[in-house]
């Protein structure tokens, strides 16, 4: 059973992946990510059922749109096969047992998916267009904040890591907010990109 627990993990992680690559492209432009149907960006047709599964159809296509036939970046399929291993590993790491819920498990798995999520969309939209998406960052923080106090409220787990998790993007918030030097754009992504890295392996531990 929990290797059906597994696949089906892995699967919902790819297809969030595939979502990550359509909000990684349209937030910053301030689109619809959750009712305008994909479209291919280079032609703009909107795309269809069998053009949209995720890893599948990049592979069956060719890496390649079905109408323009112009190359599709392999992001997509790259952002889909890791959020799918980053979903599995995640769930590995918690071992739920589903004959035998906990609560505390099934919070952090919730939790933990918003997390990695708000991880690889931020990740994505800095080095796209080589700035932090603040609404974005804000909704992560907030969650963050959230299972922080459900952490404390339960005793679960020692917080500090998480109150520093915080306390580092706050602060890389401010720089972004405050400093135009491109130079400093690119240190401050590098080190989001490592902030990320060692959030996402907290969650796993």
């Amino acid at each position: 059973m929990k290797i059906i627990l597994y696949i089906y993990m892995y699967i919902i992680g790819v297809v969030l992946g595939s979502f990550f690559t359509l909000a990684i492209h349209r937030i910053p432009k301030k689109e619809d990510i959750t009712h305008t149907r994909s479209y291919c960006p280079k032609c703009n047709h909107r795309l269809n059922f069998l053009d949209l599964i995720p890893v599948l159809s990049y592979i069956f296509l060719g890496g390649k749109c079905r109408y323009c036939h112009e190359k599709i970046r392999p992001r997509y399929l790259i952002i889909e096969l890791l959020s799918g291993m980053i979903f599995l590993l995640f769930t590995i790491s918690l071992n739920i047992d589903i004959f035998n819920i906990e609560i505390n498990k099934i919070v952090a798995l919730v939790f933990g998916i918003i997390f990695i999520s708000t991880i690889f969309m931020i990740l994505g939209i800095f080095k796209e267009y080589k700035k932090v998406q603040k609404g974005v960052l804000v909704f992560g923080i907030i969650s963050l904040i959230l299972y922080i106090t459900y952490l404390y409220i339960f005793k679960v787990i020692n917080i500090y890591r998480y109150i520093i998790y915080i306390i580092m993007m706050l602060t890389l918030l401010i720089i972004n907010l405050n400093v135009n030097n491109e130079k400093v754009k690119r240190t401050s992504f590098i080190a989001f990109s490592l902030i990320g890295a060692m959030n996402i392996i907290i969650i796993l531990i």
